[in-house]
């Protein structure tokens, strides 16, 4: 009897949090110094007074879901989602799609949107230290929003819609375009 193939690909641990209270500033701060195009707007500080007055908060429109992937307690990569219950405080400027859909009786909120809030300013949103954490990142955001009913993502790339797309027209079989569910931890 042959035994089973073993993975080459890093054993994360992937966690869902709705504060960064379980990732050190030091830390997030540290994964965004790596990226290309930081920006201040993805500080830990900026996003988490953000948060705790109540800018971005529920109340708001603006929930927060903080991503981060694990790999021997080491932060591999991370990001900020937020769940939008309105469009106020994006610089995309979607109400005219959010009419048509109501026009049409369809739910077009809630939808989530990798963004930092009230912030135009371009850069880096996925922080990662390589591509496969990245990757591994970004398809456990999509896989979360699949599970959690929030397909209206705000795309922050072509390949994200294109995704986004593949993974909605296999809503049954997400274990096989996605990173598993039951891998990813949530806490809130």
């Amino acid at each position: 009897m042959s035994e089973p193939e073993k993975s080459n690909a890093p054993d994360y641990v992937i966690q869902v949090n709705d504060s960064l209270h379980n990732i050190s500033a030091a830390e997030w701060n540290a994964l965004l110094a790596l990226q290309t195009v930081p920006t201040p707007f993805m500080r830990y500080e900026y996003l988490n007074a953000m948060q705790q007055s109540g800018c971005a908060s529920a109340q708001t429109g603006w929930t927060a879901r903080y991503f981060s992937i694990w790999l021997n307690d080491q932060l591999q990569a991370a990001s900020a989602l937020y769940i939008k219950t309105n469009s106020y405080g994006e610089y995309v400027f979607d109400h005219a799609w959010a009419n048509a859909y109501h026009q049409h009786g369809l739910p077009y909120y809630p939808k989530a949107t990798i963004a930092p809030p009230f912030t135009p300013v371009p850069g880096t949103r996925l922080l990662a230290r390589d591509a496969t954490a990245k990757s591994t990142l970004l398809e456990s955001m999509i896989s979360w929003c699949l599970c959690t009913c929030y397909l209206a993502v705000m795309a922050i790339s072509t390949r994200v819609k294109q995704q986004v797309s593949c993974c909605a027209t296999q809503c049954n079989s997400i274990g096989q375009t996605t990173i598993s569910p039951s891998r990813i931890l949530t806490n809130f």
